[in-house]
């Protein structure tokens, strides 16, 4: 199965400034990319590139965000189902949405938050110095935050099917 965890850095009025991308196969990492942003092209491009063939779903934390940021610059799917009918971006998995249905009584959902609540830090630390600039290997740099999502959906999908949780 094919999945792609995306994270943007930026805004929809300011414009996306850095996107992590982790490609994976049964959520073992076949392909990461850290993309700085120069111009809006460089978005587009990185986009259609990684989405080339349809993954069975795409991973984000709190992934209304990306969706949006995804459907400012790529409105219309060149995906197909059925007779040429275009489907939305997506499936989806959250896991802002899966934590919080799993762990109801949590107070703070924020990716910081469930990454240190959940994640082994020295688990986290091997793959981020694998993956990550040393610059970058912190919260609210895209593919740290890309690597927290990954961690998040390895360790639930221990627990649980994954598949009730993609929408």
């Amino acid at each position: 199965m094919r999945e792609v965890i995306i994270d943007f850095e930026g805004c929809l009025q300011g414009g996306i400034r850095e996107i992590g991308i982790i490609e994976t196969d049964d959520l073992e990492i076949t392909n990461a990319q850290d993309i700085t942003i120069h111009e809006k092209g460089e978005v587009t491009n990185a986009l259609l590139k990684v989405f080339e063939e349809k993954p069975n779903y795409i991973v984000a934390h709190n992934a209304q965000i990306e969706k949006n940021l995804i459907k400012g610059y790529l409105p219309y799917p060149k995906f197909e189902k059925g007779r040429g009918q275009n489907t939305r971006w997506g499936p989806w998995l959250d896991t802002l949405t899966a934590y919080r249905t799993l762990y109801p009584s949590i107070k703070d959902y924020t990716l910081e938050h469930l990454t240190s609540t959940f994640i082994d830090a020295e688990q986290l630390d091997e793959l981020v110095g694998s993956l990550c600039h040393e610059e970058k290997r912190k919260p609210h740099f895209a593919l740290y935050d890309a690597i927290c999502t990954l961690m998040l959906v390895r360790r639930i999908a221990k627990l649980v099917d994954l598949s009730g949780f993609v929408e």
